[in-house]
């Protein structure tokens, strides 16, 4: 008979068939104990054989590697049924910024909690500018709570920033520079569950890199923790219980594609696209949406850093109308064509020649 041995607390050990559920428990006062003790340590069976010899024997079937290998739990699915979903109603208000933005942003007009938007785009162009500006128009015209994650700037980057713009001197920045010796994983989460309607985060890359070389982790695991810790706090799961919407800006690669993985793609409710008309020696800069699940794509909003920053409602408006126009025309040719068809598309075409054979001749009076 074969048994597997296991070291027990204090002195004993365990000795459990691999044919039966048979259970020997064998201590120190067992005359044949150090030499079981041998056998265990050395990873070895004990054998018992007919006439009661003990004896140690290589497990070459591999019983100790099964006893150890973990069982597969059963996968259950749980399914989820639309009536039975409970939110807040603050879930469906937005955070308006009552700038032309608002229309721009989304069909309600604004911010609307417990979203993601990324917004990438050329450097130099102005992202986080004209993305602080917007975050101040919410503090100002909403009464929300906001915050701006800085992994690119410091104090003194920033103050340069408020000497232009000066009232953007009461938005709460938490910059990850002022927490080299700390753990930057931890001031994020911990400063995130306290609890915010908008969250602006300069980069999503360089919060990642920060992450990722403080903590010793691999990109993959920084990523996910990021993510996850986003998608749990676009659900309320924070102190004040507030369906945080995060507006992150990324990076772009030399070629032009954002840094990041399909899964954040995937996540984000709206992608943004900030941009130079006609190339960085334009002064014309734009936002656009490419992918919008809350409002329109493709309708370009200029702004300017001249005085402020400053967004062009006329234009905006005016590329609207055109937009409205240029559809109802295409619809209108559409039907036209439609029409046409119906009343010409039963005459032959010249591919389709009548046979005069089967041409029946009118009768002669």
């Amino acid at each position: 008979m074969l048994y597997t041995l296991k070291k027990l607390k204090g002195s004993l050990i365990e000795a459990k068939s691999v044919e039966s559920n048979e259970k020997l428990s064998i201590d120190a006062n067992h005359e044949r104990y150090e030499k079981v003790v041998q056998y265990c340590s050395a990873g070895k069976l004990l054998s018992i054989s007919d006439r009661g010899t003990w004896s140690g024997r290589k497990d070459y079937e591999g019983y100790y590697k099964a006893a150890t290998k973990p069982t597969t739990k059963s996968l259950q699915v749980k399914l989820t049924k639309l009536d039975d979903l409970k939110f807040n109603d603050s879930l469906f208000v937005p955070m308006p910024t009552h700038t032309p933005v608002d229309k721009f942003l989304s069909n309600d007009g604004g911010f609307m909690p417990g979203c993601n938007i990324m917004a990438a785009g050329a450097p130099g162009v102005g992202k986080t500018t004209v993305l602080l500006e917007m975050l101040y128009k919410v503090q100002q015209n909403s009464n929300k709570k906001v915050l701006f994650i800085s992994a690119e700037m410091n104090q003194l980057d920033m103050a340069r920033y408020l000497k232009r713009f000066p009232h953007w001197g009461q938005l709460p920045i938490l910059f990850l520079s002022d927490y080299t010796d700390a753990d930057p994983q931890k001031v994020i989460e911990s400063t995130l569950n306290q609890g915010w309607d908008l969250v602006l985060t300069d980069s999503y890359t360089e919060v990642n890199d920060t992450v990722k070389e403080e903590c010793n982790l691999t990109r993959s695991k920084t990523e996910k923790w990021f993510l996850d810790l986003m998608i749990a706090n676009n659900q309320g799961k924070n102190k004040l219980k507030l369906y945080t919407t995060f507006v992150t800006i990324l990076q772009l690669s030399k070629g032009g594609n954002f840094v990041g993985s399909n899964k954040l793609k995937h996540m984000t409710t709206a992608m943004m696209d900030i941009n130079w008309k006609g190339g960085e020696n334009s002064s014309e800069r734009y936002m656009e949406f490419t992918k919008n699940r809350l409002g329109a794509v493709g309708q370009k909003l200029f702004f300017d850093f001249t005085n402020g920053v400053t967004f062009d409602q006329a234009r905006y408006t005016r590329d609207l109308l055109n937009l409205e126009m240029i559809a109802e025309e295409k619809e209108k040719l559409s039907s036209e064509e439609d029409a046409f068809d119906r009343m010409f598309g039963a005459l032959p075409s010249e591919s389709e020649s009548v046979d005069p054979a089967e041409v029946i001749p009118m009768e002669t009076k």
